[in-house]
């Protein structure tokens, strides 16, 4: 498939060219008197080290989540009509629902934009992880109200054009409401930013969360389980319950031993539900 075994951060600048948990009934002792369910999903550029088919079967079998952005290695937008398709045959096989699709680029061509628009209604999808550029705005403002379908701009860390959350509010704010954020709770980490401050200035326009954890290693980070890090885990899924969130929590993971740390980010994130 395009873009299998080349980083995210390379993807995504090709990308920019060519305009992937249950439903949990979650009962918080300490927290609001009536929480909402949680969507708490994966973003499948975690497993990109498999195949569409193996990336589901491992949610379905091992993981036993439910919700997945899909990120382009594992479908192409431009996929011909029989793959779509197959794999929403797929999905719904292994009770997994794609919500939303990242992370693409979108540019001034209007009608490319509205070919990617065209594939997330195909899928189902209500939300694309985006990068857009400055002047797809124009384009954008029309189709998100054209195909009810969000656009989450992504945050990708330090020296990014978004790698501050004033960079995308000030991108966004006097835009379609539809246009908003994909809080990337570890990038914004290494940018030196608050992901739970993210969570509060874009509480009306928050669409998509990449649940994501980096520790220091020397003068870099590392890719670590959510909590072993610098991401206050419960704090920000405690946020997200208080506020009747409805899009998609992904755990990402970056790093090596990608279903074992997944787990893991599970279960860490059911205890602090459990809170």
């Amino acid at each position: 498939m395009p873009y299998a075994g080349i980083s995210r951060r390379d993807a995504l600048r090709t990308a920019a060219c060519i305009a992937g948990s249950a439903l949990l009934p979650v009962a918080v002792g300490a927290g609001p008197a009536n929480p909402m369910p949680l969507k708490l999903g994966l973003q499948s550029y975690t497993l990109r080290d498999r195949t569409f088919a193996k990336m589901l079967q491992a949610m379905h079998k091992d993981l036993k989540l439910h919700y997945v952005e899909l990120y382009m290695s594992h479908l192409f937008p431009s996929s011909a009509p029989p793959i779509l398709e197959s794999a929403r045959e797929q999905l719904a096989s292994a009770d997994v629902k794609a919500i939303s699709f990242g992370v693409v680029g979108f540019t001034n061509d209007h009608d490319a934009n509205r070919k990617l628009f065209e594939f997330a209604k195909t899928m189902g999808m209500t939300n694309i992880s985006a990068d857009p550029n400055p002047d797809s705005f124009e384009s954008l403002d029309k189709l998100v109200d054209e195909y009810n379908i969000t656009v989450a701009i992504h945050d990708h860390g330090p020296g990014h054009r978004y790698g501050k959350i004033s960079q995308i509010w000030e991108a966004v704010k006097d835009h379609n409401p539809k246009i908003g954020l994909c809080n990337d709770t570890g990038h914004f980490i290494r940018a030196g930013q608050d992901p739970l401050e993210a969570c509060e200035k874009f509480k009306d326009r928050l669409y998509a969360v990449h649940l994501k954890d980096f520790k220091p290693k020397g003068n870099d980070w590392e890719d670590c389980v959510l909590g072993d890090g610098k991401l206050k885990l419960d704090s920000i899924l405690q946020w997200l319950l208080a506020h009747h969130f409805t899009g998609g929590a992904f755990i990402e993971y970056e790093g090596p031993d990608p279903l074992g740390i997944t787990l893991e980010c599970i279960k860490r994130s059911q205890t602090a539900f459990s809170r």
